[in-house]
């Protein structure tokens, strides 16, 4: 029995079309059936008439059909065609003005859908039996007529089959690429997703993790915090928390959400780097902040100075987190000598390394360092991360400041 077409189906289809494209399909079904059954009629016997318009419906059923039914309905509209092409070879009553002309080009489309959609093990046997039931219509015109319409029909039915192939493997062709572009843009957007939520969500678990810490080590010195420095404490606590939360309700909303694409959070300008940088010296170092005064008058793009802040929003979470002993942060952010094209990001620490050597995150195995690696990358810059030239440890990058500006990395960037 053949599966017939369920709601499912029809909403899954629907759903992939745009209205006017639902409009403009039904209408030409429409106009199609409806061309079957005036050639229908034209045999002028009533069992003809049904059995014509039953099968030039199943064609058009088969060619309108999920591609997972395809094969099902295919091989039922090419059996029906083919045997009515037979059976009616051998009445008297035959159409005197078509050879149902709508079936043929429903059966030639069939071949063309076959190749778009079938496995390749399942295109040759269908399209083959597909093509091959077309030129039986014309048995189905009086014996007088046939030879001649045979004449020029049959060259044009030759000539139908290379082409309805070829543009079933450009069909084809067109959505293998499409798929890959789709696959492409969810893996990108699974990347930035992934980004996004290290960046905001753990940058702010770290600062939890990293206060937590520091009350506890106090309290374990026998010198207990005081409670001012206490409520100090639990109340950064308590801010990083909330916007931990805030940052993973933008996430999920952006999950449940996927016609939206806003970020998690605006884009941060250069300003926003004093705050990064007075964050950190509330945890004990000393931070030296400079910034070029030619980027203060005259501030890059905004998405190069988002990037800019998370390099240096990562490279102090690393120093909360692999080297809380540091004494000294320094971050520099300025235009390479006097080329205007390029922008140098350098954060540096003092921190003495361990005997074991640094972490991963360290190293730039962990996540942090891999998402700035793309972030960079995706900008046509460069990003290092080492054991920086006087000790301690350095994450640098150089970003072009103009698209095309070639990656130059500057000799101290280095790691």
């Amino acid at each position: 029995m053949i599966p017939l077409p369920t709601r499912a189906d029809f909403t899954s289809w629907a759903s992939t079309r745009s209205g006017p494209a639902i409009g403009a399909t039904v209408g030409v079904v429409v106009l199609a059936v409806a061309a079957i059954v005036i050639e229908a009629l034209d045999t002028g016997y009533p069992p003809t008439t049904l059995a014509t318009i039953a099968t030039g419906v199943l064609c058009l059923a088969a060619l309108l059909s999920p591609p997972g039914r395809l094969p099902y309905a295919g091989w039922a509209a090419v059996a029906a065609s083919a045997a009515l092409s037979l059976a009616t070879s051998r009445l008297r009553h035959r159409p005197e003005h078509t050879f149902d002309i709508v079936e043929l080009c429903v059966l030639l489309l069939l071949v063309t859908r076959t190749v778009r959609y079938q496995p390749l093990t399942r295109v040759l046997p269908l399209a083959t039996a597909a093509w091959l039931a077309a030129p039986l219509l014309l048995l189905r015109l009086p014996g007088s007529q046939l030879a001649h319409v045979a004449g020029y029909a049959g060259p044009v039915l030759l000539l139908a089959a290379p082409v309805v192939v070829v543009l079933g493997l450009y069909l084809r062709l067109l959505d293998t690429t499409r798929e890959r572009e789709e696959n492409a843009r969810l893996n990108d957007q699974r990347l930035e997703f992934a980004r996004e939520l290290h960046d905001f969500v753990g940058h702010h678990v770290t600062a939890i993790t990293a206060q937590v810490k520091a009350v506890r080590f106090i309290t374990a010195s026998g010198r207990p915090p005081t409670p001012e420095a206490l409520d100090q404490a639990l109340a950064n606590i308590e801010d990083a928390a909330a916007q931990a939360t805030g940052s993973m309700r933008a996430m999920v909303d952006l999950l449940r959400r996927p016609d939206r694409r806003p970020p998690l959070q605006a884009p941060e300008g250069l300003q926003a780097l004093h705050g990064l940088a007075e964050s950190l010296r509330a945890a004990g170092p000393a931070v030296n902040l400079t910034i070029d005064p030619r980027l203060v008058t005259g501030p890059p793009a905004d998405h190069i100075a988002s990037t800019v802040h998370h390099i240096v929003r990562e490279a102090l979470t690393n120093i909360r987190k692999h080297a809380p002993r540091a004494d000294t942060v320094a971050i520099d952010v300025r235009v390479s000598g006097n080329d205007s094209g390029m922008l140098s990001v350098g954060v540096q620490d003092d921190a003495d390394q361990p005997q074991a050597g640094p972490s991963a995150d360290r190293r730039g195995g962990g996540f942090g360092i891999l998402g700035l690696h793309e972030r960079v990358h995706a900008l046509g810059g460069q990003l290092t991360a080492g054991p920086g030239p006087v000790g301690g440890w350095q994450v640098a990058a150089d970003i072009p400041l103009r698209p095309g500006t070639p990656d130059r990395p500057s000799p101290r960037l280095a790691g």
